[in-house]
């Protein structure tokens, strides 16, 4: 009797042990392993990434322009330039930023081209003097005489805008330069061009302070009010102003001392560190140049770093982009010159933010001659007075998260969307699977899903199937490679009816068991009384 007992109760232990290794099984059927981007990048960098192929940065490369053009000597009595084939670059480049890895375009590339914003009105500027001014009050501002009659239309409502890309920046977001309501130019008026408006860089000039983007710690120069009005009136009150992000901007002070302190000719020129990092080929390459996505510290009153909705571009950004110091070039920036001797140009100049010199001309007391780096009708870049007038580019940065479609070129521009989404919901068993098209109606999902989910501890995705884990919601995301279609599941995982079924019949068995063993030990012990 005492081994049918043993017996007994060595295979309900079996029977239990049995049944909890398999209910504990199916909330472990498989590894997991969960999904991690693989470079951590925005759409729009894997986008651009997988449209270009990454070039090397050459030695000297910023020595040249893009077309490989330089200047071999630069004296008073005139400067003589060559050609350095070897030294033509163009395509997709990268450098580092203060956020991580940016990837710039250089050289005339035609497939960095994108539609974003257009005008949601007819929009105006001030026409005075062979200026343009975005509100009467800042035309007035420089000369009283202006009024209404000034007003001129820069756009038409439903014009589209187009920008060139500059970059992809380190955080992942994408910076773009104006390039009109066409990306073709002619360039006979204003709105034929890649310009908003074409105004001085400060109306006064009697001390470095005016070169920088704001100074007196807050000031804002005439041409960043001008850029403001421009993103304010044409985005900043639009759908559009959700998808652009503060971006870093720099005017960069830093580094202000006698030209001879940086190894140039003692011109009794007052310099900023700008000037020695891209001018250096100035006086017979002593050094190389060397631009900069990173914004220099300064303790001036006056330019810095910036978070901005939209601002300029920078020297360094242009000397990037295929510019160099007084060497005609060839980039994306804008058109070309068809000869040196005929002055023909078909890009108007604009201004950056980046201060070069300071300079008290003899007789002139207090008058900066040369103060901004600026792309002139030249074509190269130059320097120009504060108080010169030059064309306003605005330059903005678009979320990271932001999707685009389309080439780049100029037949099918990038164009920000919105990706297609998909909702659906399924509800599951703890320790079972079920197709993720089972979500959805009518919907086919490609192979090409990278799939996360909010809880992986509740439900996964592996293999194209949802698994459920243990009770609970969770939602569960899918992004096509493209980055333009989303799949959204929320899942609701549920106890296994079958697995608890089983637990309680063997719960049961073990009970009666039990209870059929007690009796059968009371009534023998019962009868061995007797």
């Amino acid at each position: 009797m005492k081994k049918k007992i043993i017996i007994s109760l060595t295979l309900v232990i079996v029977i239990l042990t049995t049944v909890f290794s398999v209910f504990t099984d199916n909330k472990s059927i498989v590894s997991y392993k969960p999904y991690k981007d693989g470079n951590n990048s925005s759409q729009m960098l894997r986008k651009i990434l997988a449209d270009n192929t990454l070039q090397q940065e050459k030695e000297n490369m910023f020595n040249y322009a893009s077309n490989g053009s330089y200047i071999a000597s630069f004296t008073e009595e005139g400067s003589k330039y060559g050609s350095e084939p070897s030294q033509i670059t163009n395509g997709l480049f990268s450098m580092e930023d203060e956020d991580g890895t940016s990837y710039y375009f250089r050289g005339n590339v035609d497939n960095n081209n994108v539609q974003f914003g257009e005008y949601d009105s007819d929009y105006y500027v001030y026409s005075y003097s062979g200026m343009y001014f975005q509100s009467l009050e800042a035309c007035q501002e420089y000369n009283s005489s202006c009024s209404e009659a000034n007003k001129v239309k820069l756009a038409n409502a439903g014009d589209k805008m187009y920008w060139k890309i500059v970059r992809v920046n380190g955080d992942g977001s994408l910076r773009l330069i104006y390039n009109g309501t066409s990306i073709a130019h002619n360039y006979s008026d204003l709105d034929n061009s890649s310009l908003v408006g074409y105004v001085p860089y400060n109306l006064e000039s009697n001390d470095p302070k005016y070169t920088g983007y704001t100074y007196d710690n807050g000031k804002d120069s005439f041409v960043k009010k001008e850029v403001d009005t421009w993103y304010e009136n044409a985005l900043g009150s639009t759908v559009y102003d959700s998808k652009v992000v503060g971006g870093r901007f720099c005017s960069d002070s830093s580094g202000y001392k006698k030209d001879t302190e940086y190894g140039f000719p003692d011109s009794g020129i007052d310099v900023f560190s700008s000037l020695d990092r891209l001018g250096q080929s100035l006086i017979n390459d002593a050094k190389s140049n060397a631009p900069t996505l990173k914004c220099p510290s300064t303790t001036e009153s006056y330019g810095g770093s910036y978070r901005l909705k939209a601002g300029l571009i920078t020297a360094d950004e242009m000397v990037l982009a295929g510019e160099a110091l007084i060497v005609t070039g060839n980039s994306y920036l804008g058109g070309f010159q068809t000869t040196r001797s005929t002055s023909t140009y078909i890009e108007p100049n604009f201004w950056t933010m980046t201060p070069t010199a300071y300079l008290k001309i003899s007789g002139y007391a207090s008058t900066i001659r040369y103060n901004i780096l600026v792309w002139t009708y030249n074509m190269f870049l130059i320097y120009n007075d504060v108080l010169d007038s030059l064309g306003v580019r605005p330059v903005i940065n678009l979320d990271k998260n932001t999707v685009i479609k389309g080439t780049g070129t100029e037949d099918d521009p990038y164009v920000v969307t919105e990706p297609t989404k998909y909702e659906g919901v399924i509800t599951t068993e703890e320790g079972s699977s079920s197709n993720t098209e089972n979500a959805f109606d009518n919907v086919t999902i490609p192979n090409d899903v990278t799939w996360t989910s909010q809880d992986d501890s509740i439900a996964r995705i592996e293999n194209g199937k949802i698994l459920g884990l243990k009770e609970g919601t969770t939602t569960i995301t899918g992004v096509s490679s493209d980055g333009l279609t989303t799949y959204e599941i929320k899942v609701t995982v549920i106890k296994n009816p079958i697995t608890m079924s089983s637990i309680y019949i063997v719960i049961g068995m073990l009970l009666i068991l039990i209870l059929g063993t007690t009796i059968v030990l009371y009534y023998k012990k019962k009868f061995r009384d007797l």
